[in-house]
């Protein structure tokens, strides 16, 4: 694990010991910042010191008592890192990755002591099990580099949403492969990201959620498996022809590169357990304890879930993830390899340096549990399989009423730069977006694995539609011009994203709230229904274009990690959480948005 994931891991598992997993009410706050000393070797936590406190008032974030939650200008981790620093100089001498200071915050005089991770842990050895503690490691763009070398992808992420991505301890028989070794970032020996299931373990999370935000997931997902294309099916024939007419064939389907025995997956296992799913079986879902069982074998579940009960955790609060049997689970080497990862997208503190989110992001306050049954003679209980019909039915409010008025946006827009539509549906200058989810594309899990395609990392809880080979190069100037699904009710969030083609990294992103107001009736005249699109522009640079983007405009850098020169970037609309459901909408449903090139003016 990285140095910061396993800090994170050493002081839950100590706040775990000292104050226990029930869940914690708000209390009062001891107005106190500890300062700690850690030494590590090669990567390993071997030694964590109090060498002293400092006194400033503190207050209840959510996510433990946090001196940046309150009022003032001294409020963020930085600042009280370098206080240890200044206080305590002597026992700070130190300024490699091997040896560092840091500043942590007691948890409030919880009543509550008694049942602890070390009883947990004591309770499930009791019954038998092996248990092993992991942790987790953030995935965002700056990881991209390492991601491309070893898999030539960076998984087209969603930037909004970058991966806490678990990393689970293995198992001394487990077969790990060194094609994915550092798939998500290099992690410590012993550790992984990548993993396989024994077909009688479970993973178990548990811990504080994170700060409210605009969604929250937690999902699992097979990652590489070995076999071929089901080349001689009807689903593979129209899937990869539509593909290949693209010029993605080589996206959707591949081989690993360091083990081309096994095709690359990216396949989701099952519904996501979301903030909406969450807070309507437990009453609550951010800055809320919960647990989340992830595993094959429904004895497993019972053990976990019969150990919680007994530290009085209730039944509402306990999440499953219950991984298919038509998947190949085992520990070897022809085994399938699997992926846990968290989304967390638009925290409402904005996510920057110093917000609470921005450090549950960093150092999650969730602790990792890898537990398996080693009794030889007991045989696993199955979970049924994930197939075509598995994943929760969505709907979606029906946008075909909108579909005239969207046109005439689209002219209306030609038209104001001076470059009209010379067809009435615009279609000699518009592109279309295509839908990732319904036929015959299908970036849903078991329609991707029933024929060997990559789903990037699919979930039910939004739905997709791309476009891609843009170039920047020439003065280019972009318009995407669609329906808002936050206004229409078929979002509760929606992002707008860039994706450099090279890397297969999502590169930049729009997020809806900066798509609100873009079509106003002075700017657009004689289009009905304005309040329910947007219409934004993506380009180099915008300055010199306010009058003709009234602001809503993207300048994208022709950085590396960005669209450098010669590279060709496609643009996706994610539309999460229809309103009123726990699942994105029915794609069917929802208009597709398009696409209008324009050359930049000379004056």
């Amino acid at each position: 694990m990285r140095r910061s994931s396993i800090l994170a891991l050493v002081v839950l598992v100590v706040v775990g010991v000292v104050f226990g997993m029930i869940p914690l009410a708000q209390a009062d706050c001891p107005d106190l910042v500890e300062c700690y000393r850690y030494d590590a070797f090669l990567g390993i936590i071997v030694s964590r010191v109090l060498i002293g406190s400092i006194s400033t008032p503190t207050c209840f974030g959510g996510i433990g008592c946090r001196p940046w939650n309150c009022e003032g200008n001294t409020t963020n981790q930085k600042y009280w890192d370098r206080e240890c620093w200044n206080r305590f100089p002597n026992e700070c001498t130190y300024g490699t990755p091997q040896e560092f200071c840091r500043a942590e915050y007691p948890y409030p005089p919880w009543p509550e002591l008694g049942n602890s991770v070390d009883q947990f842990v004591a309770d499930l050895r009791k019954r038998g099990f092996e248990v092993a503690e992991g942790g987790f490691q953030l995935w965002s763009i700056e990881d991209c580099p390492q991601s491309f070398d070893k898999m030539g992808t960076c998984y087209f992420n969603n930037p909004a949403a970058p991966y806490v991505v678990a990393v689970v301890p293995y198992w001394s028989d487990e077969y790990v492969d060194p094609a994915t070794q550092g798939a998500f970032g290099q992690t410590s020996p012993g550790y992984g990201t990548s993993f396989r299931f024994d077909p009688k373990e479970a993973i178990v999370i548990f811990g504080f959620l994170p700060p409210k935000a605009a969604y929250f997931s937690i999902q699992s997902y097979l990652f590489t498996r070995k076999g071929h294309y089901q080349t001689d099916s009807d689903a593979y024939g129209d899937t990869h022809g539509l593909i290949t007419t693209l010029g993605a064939a080589d996206i959707f389907f591949h081989k690993i590169p360091g083990n081309p025995a096994r095709i690359g997956s990216f396949d989701s296992l099952s519904n996501s357990n979301n903030n909406v799913v969450i807070e309507r079986q437990s009453g609550g879902s951010f800055n809320q304890f919960r647990y989340f069982i992830i595993t094959p074998d429904r004895y497993m579940d019972k053990q976990v879930r019969q150990v919680l009960h007994k530290l009085s955790v209730e039944d509402k609060d306990i999440f499953t993830e219950r991984i298919p049997s038509n998947r190949r689970i085992g520990l070897d080497a022809d085994a399938d390899d699997f992926v846990s990862a968290i989304r967390y997208a638009m925290p409402e503190d904005g996510g920057e340096e110093g917000t609470p989110s921005y450090e549950w992001r960093h150092n999650p306050t969730l602790t990792l549990l890898r537990i398996r049954d080693t009794r030889l003679h007991r045989r696993p209980q199955l979970y049924p399989a994930w197939v075509d019909d598995s994943p929760e039915r969505r709907t979606a409010v029906h946008e075909g009423y909108l579909r005239p008025d969207l046109t005439r946006l689209v002219a209306k827009v030609s038209a104001a730069w001076g470059q009209p539509c010379t067809r009435v549906d615009c279609l000699d200058r518009a592109i279309s977006f295509i839908d990732g989810q319904s036929y015959p594309f299908n970036v849903v899990g078991p329609l991707c694995d029933n024929i060997g395609m990559d789903c990037l990392g699919d979930t039910q809880d939004a739905s997709y539609q791309f476009v891609g080979g843009f170039g920047f190069d020439n003065n280019e100037v972009y318009a995407v011009v669609g329906t808002l699904g936050t206004a229409t009710g078929n979002a509760t969030y929606v992002s707008l994203g860039i994706n450099n083609a090279r890397l297969r990294l999502g590169a930049a992103n729009v997020d809806g709230t900066k798509l609100v107001g873009s079509t106003s009736p002075a700017w657009y005249p004689g289009v009905d229904n304005l309040d329910k699109f947007y219409v934004y522009y993506i380009t180099r640079h915008c300055e010199g274009l306010e009058q003709l983007t009234h602001g809503f405009c993207l300048s994208l850098k022709d950085t590396e990690l960005v669209i450098p020169p010669g590279v060709k970037a496609s643009f996706v609309e994610r539309d999460y959480m229809a309103v009123g459901t726990q699942r994105g909408p029915d794609s069917k449903f929802t208009l597709p948005s398009m696409v209008l090139k324009f050359q930049r003016p000379t004056q």
